[in-house]
């Protein structure tokens, strides 16, 4: 019986380590911008997109679950004033390892707001997926709006 028991024992403790991953969520994403689109110009009561996108590169199998907790911030700032004129939330998918989700944003900026925006796109700005690497996670640029 005491031999039953023990490798019951064994192959519980070998089965959590083999899932340790999943249960611990001990493999974060690499969470990073892989493209964007957006124009340098635009004219005011125009409507037009800002595409990015996002793909996870971690390197293991427990990557979807934790990625789906994260959102991405867009944000354009007038350059003279400092107003936010734009800032958006969106939440990311579940992203199984190297697999990419597409954002588009659908913008128009009035007359009152032309001007030089500073353009501000963030992967999981509060890193609550725990990205492994936070240094390819921000687009910055600059659009005109005349």
């Amino acid at each position: 019986m005491n031999n039953l028991n023990f490798y019951r024992s064994l192959i519980f403790l070998s089965l959590l380590l083999i899932s340790s991953c999943c249960i611990f969520q001990s493999d974060p994403p690499d969470l990073r911008i892989t493209g964007q689109n957006y124009p340098g110009t635009v004219n005011a009561n125009q409507r037009f997109d800002l595409e990015f996108i996002v793909g996870n590169f971690s390197s293991g199998d427990c990557d979807a679950e934790t990625s789906s907790q994260g959102v991405v911030n867009l944000k354009l700032i007038n350059r003279a004033t400092g107003v936010v004129q734009v800032n958006d939330t969106e939440t990311l998918n579940g992203l199984s390892n190297n697999s990419n989700q597409m954002f588009t944003f659908s913008v128009v900026i009035g007359p009152e707001g032309t001007g030089t925006y500073d353009l501000i796109f963030v992967v999981d700005p509060n890193n609550t997926t725990g990205d492994t690497d936070r240094n390819n996670n921000t687009q910055t640029g600059t659009i005109v709006v005349n």
